[in-house]
């Protein structure tokens, strides 16, 4: 993959909504079957959001909320295994260092825990389900 052709940037639900539900819409509702009604939870305009492309195509997504919490972290399958997902995480992490926050945190799906582990989060608290996914909370901790 050309690093130069990949693109992630902060942008709003009202600027780009089409780009950030055809992500989502794909990882989420499609592949982890995760109801609509639960997906669009009608937060999405308080929320910073981030966008990842490469080339002409949305290829990942996050959002911010303003008290910390980093929700919808998602990579289209083609291209996850890249470091994509790490650098939108990079990216959203810089971004809720400047917020006047508590702490910065998640709720990670049980299978994605390795992967928020190498950036820095760590697992505090029991398992939940969320959509009827196994998640637990994670806090990052700052270096």
């Amino acid at each position: 993959m050309n690093s130069k052709a990949l693109n992630i940037f902060e942008t709003s639900w009202d600027q780009s909504s089409l780009e950030i539900n055809q992500i989502r819409e794909k990882v989420f509702i499609e592949e982890q079957k995760v109801p609509r009604s639960i997906e669009m939870d009608g937060h999405d305009r308080d929320c910073h959001q981030f966008l990842a492309t490469y080339k002409k195509l949305n290829i990942g997504t996050a959002r911010l909320r303003k008290y910390g919490k980093i929700e919808r972290v998602s990579v289209i399958k083609e291209f996850r295994s890249l470091g994509i997902g790490s650098k939108i995480m990079e990216i959203i992490i810089n971004k809720a260092r400047t917020l006047d926050t508590n702490e910065i945190y998640l709720h990670s799906q049980e299978d994605s825990i390795r992967f928020y582990e190498n950036i820095g989060f760590k697992t505090v608290g029991n398992y939940f389900f969320e959509a009827e996914i196994k998640h637990i909370k994670m806090i990052y901790k700052q270096t």
